[in-house]
């Protein structure tokens, strides 16, 4: 009898673990016109204050810091890497913040290194 009730509770938490991202955000599937919409509204919320235009203070940093050998304006730049925009985000850089996963979630900064990441970003057709 307690094999059995074992098994249930293992069946019923792994069941559990499965359904989670369907009870909150589902889950992108990066690289869909989807998640770079997503990807838009999410860095429209919490990024482009910042990093949208180039008198916002993450751009005039970035201006700084490379002194124009890159563009600022983040959605306009076609070097960024996904993983490292992950590691920025979660621990901050200089000035910027770190954002925790209570404010931005795995799936949104997912959805945010997708979009910055896309030509669609960068208005390349």
């Amino acid at each position: 009898m307690k094999r059995t009730q074992y098994l249930f509770s293992a069946a019923l938490l792994a069941a559990a673990v499965l359904a989670r991202p369907a009870i909150g955000q589902s889950a992108p599937a990066t690289g869909t016109a989807f998640t770079r919409s997503a990807g838009a509204k999410v860095f429209g919320k919490w990024c482009s204050d910042c990093h949208g235009t180039p008198n916002g203070p993450g751009s005039m940093a970035l201006q700084r810091q490379y002194q124009g050998s890159v563009n600022p304006i983040l959605e306009q730049r076609s070097d960024l890497n996904p993983d490292y925009i992950k590691l920025i985000v979660r621990h901050g850089m200089s000035f910027m913040p770190s954002f925790r996963k209570t404010e931005i979630s795995d799936a949104e900064l997912t959805q945010i290194a997708a979009y910055l990441t896309s030509a669609h970003a960068r208005g390349v057709k």
